[in-house]
């Protein structure tokens, strides 16, 4: 059962590489990963890496213990990976998405927040990569605002079950621009909370302007779900 929509869905390419969409959160099932569920804006990214880097997806949204509590998964902004062996995928695949995604240790290209994988406990080759997306600030179980993604989604009109659209779209394209990052005690935004009870974040109309600085450290994970 999907999440209620947080207000109208607006999305604004910012630059060839980066994407901001305001309102429409919504935890939905991901077409082909059984049993798996993200924001809706982030299925447009999840098909664009399937194409281009062959990867299955183990965990998405997710409140399960086994992921930090103030990271992404509880925000359906996270996602674990590893190859789609069936599809011909391999590590080689998912360490060109690893790098592209944080070209240099610690330094993830926007829109993402945090990146595990070679060097994070937990993460790598042989185990899975974790991404998680830049957004406003939230409290786990609630949609985000506000979300930095590779590919704008696109509005669709609600579904006649009444769970609504899973706005994946094909409008807007792009792959990363700079850096994100996350804070001890919030799972959200580019700054922490300032209570343990919020996931992080800076105001919306902050983001941009400060996704060419170098932000604070971020919510490291160190468990996840890794290959079967």
């Amino acid at each position: 059962m999907a999440t209620p929509a947080i207000g109208a869905m607006r999305s604004e390419r910012l630059s060839k590489n980066l994407c901001l969409t305001t309102g429409g959160g919504r935890f939905v099932k991901v077409p082909g990963f059984p049993g798996e569920r993200i924001d809706r804006r982030l299925l447009n990214d999840l098909r664009l890496l399937e194409r281009k880097y062959s990867i299955f997806l183990t965990d998405g949204y997710s409140d399960d213990p086994v992921h930090s509590a103030n990271g992404e998964h509880p925000i359906g902004l996270a996602a674990d990976i590893v190859p789609n062996a069936a599809a011909g995928g391999t590590w080689r695949d998912i360490t060109r998405l690893a790098r592209r995604a944080e070209p240099t240790q610690d330094q993830p290209i926007a829109p993402f927040r945090w990146v595990g994988y070679d060097g994070d406990s937990g993460h790598g080759r042989g185990h899975h990569l974790h991404l998680s997306w830049d957004h406003s600030e939230t409290s786990p179980g609630k949609p985000a605002r506000s979300v930095y993604t590779l590919r704008c989604p696109r509005k669709r009109k609600r579904a006649g079950d009444g769970t609504g659209g899973d706005g994946g779209g094909t409008s807007g394209d792009g792959t990363s621009t700079h850096d994100g990052s996350d804070g001890d005690g919030s799972s959200g935004g580019t700054s922490p909370g300032d209570d343990g009870g919020t996931s992080g974040g800076i105001g919306v109309s902050r983001l941009s302007a400060q996704l060419d600085l170098q932000l604070l450290d971020p919510v490291i994970e160190t468990g996840g779900v890794d290959a079967p």
